[in-house]
């Protein structure tokens, strides 16, 4: 067994793989781009397929929907409190021109940033 680990130490020391010449590496890249890439294609997928599929999710949805609707206890909905005492909530103290100017300035950021996306989209569609 020792004399089978040896062989293969001895093998892997002694083998050396070397790169392919350069004119296999150029016939093998214009062979490449000789070759043109398929579009996506609609027609890989069965429509029938797909709709059977959705449609089974959709009764699946509907009738768990249906089920645990009768459960509903709908006479215990009662009024309904809210656990902070709103009457006493000073919301002058948070909301400031600061809070408000940083808002601001967050918001025109963020759409300058989609916009810039929006632009870059629609320059390589065109």
């Amino acid at each position: 067994m020792e004399k089978r680990f040896d062989i293969e130490k001895h093998l892997r020391d002694d083998l050396e793989l070397s790169p392919p010449s350069p004119d296999f590496s150029k016939k093998v890249m214009g062979a490449i781009a000789g070759t043109r890439i398929a579009p996506a294609s609609r027609s890989y997928l069965n429509k029938k397929v797909v709709y059977g599929t959705a449609l089974f999710f959709l009764v699946l949805i509907a009738a768990a929907v249906a089920y645990a609707l009768p459960s509903f206890n709908w006479s215990a909905a009662g009024k309904f409190r809210l656990p902070v005492d709103v009457s006493r909530l000073e919301i002058g103290q948070y909301v400031n021109r600061k809070v408000i100017n940083c808002l601001l300035f967050g918001n025109v950021l963020l759409g300058l940033i989609f916009l810039d996306k929006y632009l870059i989209r629609r320059g390589r569609a065109v």
